[in-house]
């Protein structure tokens, strides 16, 4: 929402705006002045911030953040519990499935999704992708697809012990895509600072609730996770994956094209070449 909003926002409300995704949840859980302290603007400001977000006063958006909070931390076993049981767990899945591709349209900043499409185009950039525990299909999906595309795609290793040792090489033209949904990885959060400690253009995917990586994010793509059962959904994740995919080569034309056909030429040479070596 905050996000969503920055266009319409005056500089100092866009103060405001810079500390709360900074510190997100926490800053906003604080009083109205320490808010405004920490944004160096004056307590109204504050008030008229609220206003554009839709609130009707402090106390109605704390206790926004507050139902937020308490969602980061709900575990799959307490979301199953609490969701009432359907006569048809297929219609209803797919029910939720359209809902959260609605969903995800409405969430996603549109500054936030050109600016990703920019980046992961630009083939001066080497691009580094990294999911989680249950992302990870969604990283390696994208990095794969993008390799297709263009030169300088790597995936991280979430596996190994330490993935943030596997960033030792990144430069500030860099660019690192992290896929992280609660509960939030500590790993994950630490590749982000990692990457925007050296100046790289970090893009995050996460949830409603903000992985804490968005305080390192330049670009935050929110997609829709409505439960089906005790799991977040990840369809709206691999949609917006697809489409950035599909924006990247609409971008980079002729230039993807030719990598493909490249690449086509080279599977086929290893087809016959195994042929030949199997007669």
């Amino acid at each position: 929402m905050v996000r969503q909003r920055l266009d319409s926002l005056s500089p100092a409300e866009r103060r405001l705006a810079r500390v709360l995704l900074a510190s997100y949840p926490i800053a906003g859980l604080e009083s109205v002045a320490r808010f405004a302290e920490r944004a160096g603007v004056s307590p109204p400001t504050v008030t008229r911030f609220i206003t554009k977000l839709g609130f009707r006063g402090y106390p109605d958006f704390q206790e926004s953040l507050r139902h937020e909070v308490q969602a980061r931390l709900s575990s799959p076993l307490a979301r199953y519990r609490d969701e009432p049981k359907q006569d048809s767990a297929v219609n209803h899945a797919l029910d939720v499935s359209t809902h959260n591709l609605k969903a995800t349209v409405d969430l996603l900043s549109d500054r936030d999704v050109k600016e990703a499409v920019d980046v992961l185009a630009d083939v001066r950039r080497r691009v580094m992708v990294l999911g989680g525990r249950v992302s990870a299909p969604l990283a390696r999906y994208l990095a794969g697809q993008l390799h297709l595309l263009r030169p300088g795609v790597g995936l991280v290793d979430s596996d190994r012990s330490a993935p943030a040792q596997q960033l030792i090489d990144m430069r500030k033209t860099d660019v690192l895509v992290i896929f992280d949904y609660r509960r939030y990885q500590p790993d994950t959060i630490e590749c982000a600072r990692v990457a925007a400690g050296r100046g790289c253009d970090v893009v995050l995917f996460t949830d409603p609730w903000l992985s804490p990586a968005s305080a390192f994010a330049r670009q935050v793509l929110v997609t829709s996770v409505e439960t089906v059962g005790p799991f977040d959904s990840l369809v709206g994740a691999m949609a917006v994956v697809e489409a950035l995919v599909t924006a990247v080569l609409a971008k980079l034309g002729s230039r993807a094209e030719s990598r493909m056909q490249n690449l086509e030429r080279l599977r086929a040479g290893d087809v016959l070449g195994g042929n030949d070596s199997g007669g």
